[in-house]
């Protein structure tokens, strides 16, 4: 008796937008690694099309201007920093001083500026100096990711809230946090990124004692007196 042959499995049904996403995602992903391999310049609409093995009008379709690309590209290379305890296992205002400031200096490392593509990131934003609609768009996200990391770093030290000279300081912390991510451009850093980590946690530590030192120095206002009476 011969056994009845089964009928062909129906493929998964995929829906357009199931399509559209996948293929921007492959768009993304060859946008990416024509980055990474080039520069801001050579990574054309065209060059990219090819590396994701995409028509140039399929590229204009999911993006429509190297502009649009390019801040997807950004978008995908920085993301937004987490800016909820539930998020990311930032330290906690409760925590050391010590254990806060190699923490925060720690998850900032490990989620913007370790990765590769951090470099990335910087050859859109050096490349973007001649394109005013990128450069545009690329001043407007970073405005928006240092507000959050502000707001993130008087949350983790409080000691520091309304300190003068606080918003600078925040600053120069992710300065120096770029400066150790760009050096990797040259090379690899090891350990050498790792002692400068271990500094600069070391200076904000410094800046949260030497800040609650001065608070507690800082004489209150002197009392009033009223017909001989303090009031």
């Amino acid at each position: 008796m011969q056994t009845p042959s089964l009928p062909p499995r129906r493929p998964p049904f995929v829906s357009h937008a199931e399509r559209s996403a996948a293929t921007r995602m492959q768009i993304l992903d060859a946008g990416m690694q024509v980055m990474r391999a080039n520069s801001f310049r050579a990574a054309t609409m065209f060059e990219v099309a090819k590396a994701a093995g995409v028509t140039p009008g399929a590229l204009q379709h999911h993006f429509g201007s190297k502009a649009e690309l390019m801040m997807h590209l950004l978008e995908r290379a920085i993301g937004s920093i987490p800016d909820g305890d539930a998020r990311r296992a930032w330290p906690q205002p409760a925590d050391s001083l010590p254990r806060r400031a190699a923490g925060f200096v720690g998850a900032l490392w490990a989620h913007s500026y370790e990765p590769p593509r951090f470099l990335v990131a910087w050859g859109i934003y050096f490349g973007s100096a001649g394109d005013a609609d990128v450069l545009k768009r690329v001043v407007a996200m970073r405005a928006r990711l240092r507000a959050t990391v502000h707001r993130r770093f008087i949350r983790t030290f409080p000691e520091l809230a309304g300190a003068r000279g606080v918003e600078a300081f925040i600053d120069l912390v992710l300065s120096s946090l770029r400066g150790i991510g760009v050096v990797r451009l040259f090379g690899p850093a090891g350990q050498s990124s790792k002692a400068q980590l271990a500094e600069l946690a070391a200076i904000i530590e410094w800046r949260c004692r030497r800040s609650s030192a001065t608070a507690r120095k800082k004489p209150g206002k002197p009392k009033r007196r009223v017909q001989g009476r303090a009031t």
